[in-house]
């Protein structure tokens, strides 16, 4: 069942509910208030009777009779029963039943009047008081009018009713098409792009409603699917590039030397130059493998309380260690009084493998090989400067350093895959964190990383 199916039966369903609550309601309190006011109408009507018969007394009981009968406003099957005080009947317009005799009985035990109702006809039973004494008195008669009336309403209130709700669910079906057409757009609009097309955007109407809104949320779904796609045409082009290159390279190797016999140092050195491809391809495959778990979101069950100094201090000498001619000088800021502010929650190796890519960048970059880290606290934050005096890179292409393979134009002259700077980014948006670069051709370049302490993180 479609969505404005749906709709058109709860509204219409909703309305029905109303309609009926409303129709019984009326129904009920019409036939109420009928009940309430026809036995006074018979009280007065009959006390009238009763009083001129009392003080008249040329009206004797078979005058009263032959009138009470014959009156042109009687009520149908109107019937009246006067006793006075000592249970003498002074008249009956008919034989007395026996709910009009025990109607009689209550009234002369507690002298309260009555009224009920049995088969359609209205009993009322009371005390007219006279000069000559209380007169008891129990009249009925038959609400045919009112009964009617009351009939005629719930022929009325039904067949208002089933008007209602068909006029209600043909509204709510062309209302129904109406509020949805804008949805329909959108998804054939959707439905229409493809890999191929995924520059094309929805329209997104006023920009203001429920559906505009979807209409930006898909949007800047396909803007992050068209960016995805990008980066992995690419990647795999660039990927594609660094294997096939060298392999080549050492397919050329094997051929030259299989030409003819070579003495044994030509084979030295052949192997050991495809040895040194082979090193930068196992290296290659690693990073590789690196970036497609951060692509694939890191772990977060291992993070955990650690200090910033640690990180640092191990990061500058493993690097160290690895790599003698690099030298990176640390500065520290003020240390905060609280120790807290020197931690942060995450992962020990992820951010150390993080800090070591930065700090190799910045010292295989620099003409001297040195680059300057500075640790700095503050209430919220731990940041981290790394900074290098080398070529820099130029500015259009700064927004593009920290995607897989890309290297700007200042640094393909020196060995590396563009890797790395993606793996930083990511680790630091998954700990929470913030990355920034400003650079100047010629004179350097200054990372920042913004990481929040655990006061911070509340962890």
């Amino acid at each position: 069942m479609n969505i404005k199916s749906i709709l058109t039966i709860k509204f219409t369903g909703i309305v029905a509910a109303i309609l009926l609550v409303f129709s019984i309601f009326t129904y009920q309190f019409s036939d109420l208030f009928r009940k309430s006011q026809f036995p006074d109408r018979v009280k007065k009507r009959s006390k009238n009777t009763v009083s001129t018969f009392l003080d008249k007394k040329e009206l004797t009981v078979d005058i009263l009779k032959l009138l009470y009968v014959k009156g042109l406003n009687r009520y149908p099957s109107e019937q009246l029963l006067i006793l006075d005080s000592n249970k003498n009947q002074i008249f009956s317009s008919h034989a007395p039943s026996k709910i009009e005799l025990d109607l009689m009985e209550k009234l002369f035990n507690d002298n309260s009047e009555y009224s009920i109702s049995k088969s359609d006809t209205e009993y009322i039973s009371y005390i007219v008081p006279h000069q000559t004494g209380n007169y008891y008195v129990v009249s009925s008669a038959i609400d045919k009018v009112g009964h009617e009336k009351i009939k005629f309403l719930m022929y009325l209130l039904m067949v208002l009713f089933f008007t209602s709700i068909f006029v209600v669910a043909a509204s709510g079906w062309i209302f129904s098409q109406q509020a949805l057409k804008p949805i329909s757009l959108v998804v054939s609009q959707v439905a229409m792009i493809n890999e191929k097309n995924l520059h094309e955007r929805v329209n997104e109407g006023n920009g203001k409603d429920e559906i505009a809104h979807l209409a930006i949320v898909f949007n800047k779904m396909l803007e992050r699917l068209e960016n995805s796609f990008i980066i992995q045409k690419s990647f795999v082009s660039n990927a594609s590039h660094e294997f096939r290159t060298p392999l080549t390279v050492m397919k050329g190797q094997i051929e030259v030397l299989l030409l003819h016999k070579r003495n044994e140092e030509e084979y030295i050195q052949t192997f050991q130059s495809l040895l040194d491809d082979i090193q930068n391809q196992i290296q290659l495959i690693n990073s590789l493998a690196e970036l497609a778990r951060a692509n694939a979101d890191f772990p977060h069950t291992s993070f955990k309380k650690i200090s910033i100094l640690e990180v640092i201090i191990e990061s500058r000498e493993e690097l160290m260690r690895l790599k003698n001619r690099f030298k990176v000088q640390l500065e520290w800021g003020d240390f905060p009084e609280d120790d807290e502010l020197l931690h942060t929650f995450g992962d020990f190796s992820l951010l150390k493998s993080a800090f070591i890519n930065l700090m190799d960048n910045a010292c295989k970059f620099s003409i001297d090989h040195k680059c300057l880290c500075k640790v700095n606290f503050n209430k919220y934050f731990i940041e981290i400067y790394i900074e290098d005096k080398g070529v820099g890179i130029n500015q259009e292409e700064l927004p593009y350093i920290f995607e897989p393979f890309y290297r700007s134009n200042q640094t393909r002259s020196v060995h590396g895959y563009g890797i790395g700077l993606s793996l930083v980014k990511k680790t630091i948006d998954i700990h929470q964190g913030n990355i920034s670069v400003h650079s100047e051709e010629g004179i350097g370049t200054r990372i920042k990383v913004q990481l929040p302490n655990v006061i911070q993180l509340g962890v």
